[in-house]
């Protein structure tokens, strides 16, 4: 720990020091330059977008209606370290778990594992293991994110069942300033609360037409403790994540692009690593190594709006989680032997925008995937065991504007699905797909919107971990979902309102029981999100208000039964507040996360889900005369609240029963990033 003291120490100096250099150098530049160079600087840090969905293609059509955006400006100011930090602010999407290893992300109360999830257009959710995580994201590098509650297009995918999550990672464009051609940035950051040192780097550049990017990023640290004050074994982290990019456009925009990204985490880990522990002999940690990577090829026209706009992408997704030792609860010792699950998927499209006229267009293609889930281990399966499945579909979406105050949007999907079991069972399932959507403003100041799907989904690939205990696929049938969503949104002068109503049922969604077969079960979640905000110069505050119910089988659910559909989260709230100080050249912000009291696992026969309260605040100082240097303070859990964010499995149990994973106790985190 000493070394990695030492070791970024003399990175934060490097960094400060070769601010100090820059900022000498340019202080010598005339001062007729002054003016100039401060609007460079808040160009640079771009704080305030009016423009959050200017990296969608489809923006502003009514398939856009109720997405949730995250601009790359809103990820710089939050400086998020996790997938919890990333959708901090928007009250309708929740992430359970207090760590990497172990975050789900849950819209609308519905598990990631139903909704299509992609990186750079590759598709995601490998599930591996229902412990740990299924989407292990690093944030630093995404430049935007979009989901589509409920209701997706068409073109989002195969698996939309429940909304989609489309991840983007930054270009060198994104990064380089203005006039640059290339550049570099590196950053350390400290939190007290688990001594954690994290470590950033990038360096980018491009020459006629040729663009190359590299990232990597490193974190280690102790185990942090809770609101209470009590240390939270196997939290420390043990982190390693990289980036990669190569592109090449043409001056006509035909731009074709690779990427990889690989993250690694390798710690020991509570024993069942989402949640604190229960009451047995089972030991109280043990080592979880975690690997997901992503690879991609694509092809498309930047600035296309004829009828020949393509997009191609090829890629590869896989997730590995390793765990070296089993607990024999026979004998109630702990055995070396390696488990061994990892999952992988091949997918791509290639489709085709026609753009008619302004405000109208159709997006028309065909998509793939091939999936493959293995688990092996020394004492039950060491011969492993696997499921498969192959999915062809094709698609098409339309996007007019038949009236100038109307925007409407429907598709449709067929899919054909080859699921093979653990034990050769082979199902063929073929389904239909639909949507529709409509937008329309009263007036100029209110808009109404309306959405629904129908969505065939196949048979979903179950967790490898415990493939050994299926015997037998009988009966099982492909899963459909069906959406409905509505909302009213009004703005006028920097002032927004919106509301939304929302309901998704599943039928025939598969689930696992310990009567060693695999059947099908129905669950449905319904509820209403309300939100408001507003923008000045400088700045903005938002708030939103999110309640929702979850239903299996017309019941309600405890974290156990919901496991792989959802969680009871009921109403939760997030709010922000932002200002920058251009005199004083400083930003500084607040947020608060915060739950109320959900009796709905009472009627599931456990404890009501408890309420909190968490502010959290931050300062960031980027000072013109040293503009390539930021110096960023944070306050997190400012009242040292001790809770178990809403969605994390097992609140509702007890400590008697089980020890939820709780969220760290108050924390500062210094950070320290310069540009090159």
């Amino acid at each position: 720990m000493l070394d990695r003291v030492r070791l970024s120490l003399l990175l934060t100096g490097t960094i400060l020091q070769s601010a100090l250099l820059a900022g000498g150098s340019a202080a010598q530049d005339a001062s007729d330059t002054a003016t100039a160079q401060d609007e460079t600087t808040l160009d640079t840090i771009r704080l305030f977008s009016n423009e959050p969905d200017r990296f969608d293609k489809h923006k502003g059509a009514a398939d856009r209606a109720n997405s949730v955006y995250i601009s790359l400006e809103d990820l710089q100011l939050t400086n998020p370290q996790n997938l919890k930090d990333v959708f901090a602010g928007d009250a309708s999407i929740s992430v359970g778990g207090a760590m990497g290893p172990s975050q789900k992300v849950y819209v609308n109360s519905i598990d990631e594992l139903n909704l299509a999830v992609t990186v750079d257009g590759v598709l995601q959710n490998n599930r591996v293991f229902h412990h740990n995580t299924t989407n292990y994201i690093d944030p630093n590098m995404l430049k935007s994110v979009r989901v589509d509650p409920g209701v997706a297009p068409a073109d989002a995918g195969p698996g939309a069942l429940g909304g989609s999550i489309v991840y983007e990672t930054v270009d060198v464009g994104d990064l380089l300033e203005e006039g640059r051609d290339y550049g570099a940035f590196a950053s350390v950051s400290y939190d007290t609360n688990n001594n954690t040192f994290t470590e950033t780097g990038s360096a980018y550049g491009r020459y006629e037409g040729f663009e190359l990017l590299g990232y990597i990023k490193f974190a280690n640290g102790d185990n942090y403790s809770d609101g209470n004050g009590n240390e939270i074994n196997g939290t420390g982290a043990d982190f390693l994540s990289y980036l990669g990019k190569a592109a090449y456009q043409s001056a006509e925009g035909h731009r074709f692009e690779v990427r990889a990204q690989q993250v690694q985490d390798d710690a020991l880990r509570p024993y069942r690593a989402n949640f604190g522990g229960i009451p047995s002999t089972e030991p109280e940690v043990r080592e979880y190594d975690i690997d997901q990577r992503s690879y991609s090829a694509s092809y498309e026209i930047e600035g296309a709006d004829g009828l020949f706009d393509p997009n191609v992408v090829l890629g590869y997704s896989e997730s590995s989680t390793k765990i070296p030792y089993f607990f024999f609860r026979r004998t109630g010792t702990l055995l070396p032997i390696k488990s061994d699950g990892k999952a992988w998927t091949w997918s791509g499209k290639a489709e085709n925008t026609f753009h008619l006229n302004e405000g109208n267009k159709i997006t028309a293609g065909i998509d793939f995937y091939n999936s493959e889930s293995q688990y092996s281990d020394a004492l039950y399966s060491p011969q492993g065991y696997k499921e498969k499945a192959r999915n062809i579909g094709f698609y098409a979406q339309a996007r007019l504007t038949p009236l100038e105050r109307l925007r409407l949007s429907f598709g449709g999907r067929g899919d054909n699905q080859w699921f093979t079991g653990t034990e050769g069972t082979e199902l063929d399932n073929f389904g239909l797909s639909g949507n529709a959507y409509a937008e329309f403003d009263l007036n100029q100041y209110f808009t109404v919107n309306a959405g629904y799907s129908n969505v065939f989904g196949g048979i979903d690939l179950e967790e490898n971990f415990i493939f050994d205990s299926i015997t037998s696929y009988d009966g099982l049938k492909p899963v459909r979902s069906q959406n409905l969503i509505a909302g009213l949104k009004f703005e006028h002068s920097g002032f927004t309102v919106s509301g939304d109503v929302f309901q998704t049922r599943f039928d025939n969604y598969r689930e696992y029981t310990s009567t060693l077969k695999v059947h099908n079960t129905d669950f449905k979640v319904e509820g209403f999100k309300i939100g408001a905000g507003y923008q000045w110069e400088g700045g903005f505050v938002k708030i939103s208000y999110s309640n929702s119910d979850l239903k299996k089988d017309g019941d309600y659910v405890d974290s156990y039964s919901a496991s792989e559909i959802g969680a009871p989260i009921g109403q939760v709230i997030a709010a922000e507040i932002v200002h920058t100080f251009e005199k004083y050249d400083l930003t500084v912000g607040s947020s608060i996360d915060a739950a109320l009291e959900y009796d709905a696992t009472n009627k599931a026969g456990y404890n009501a889900l408890p309420s909190y309260f968490v502010a959290n605040a931050f300062a960031e100082y980027n000072p013109k005369q040293f503009e390539h240097l930021t110096l960023r303070l944070e306050a997190n859990n400012i009242f040292d609240e001790n809770y178990a964010s809403r969605s994390t499995y097992g609140v509702e149990y007890g400590e008697a029963e089980l020890s939820p994973l709780y969220e760290p106790g108050r924390s500062f985190l210094l950070k320290a990033q310069l540009k090159f």
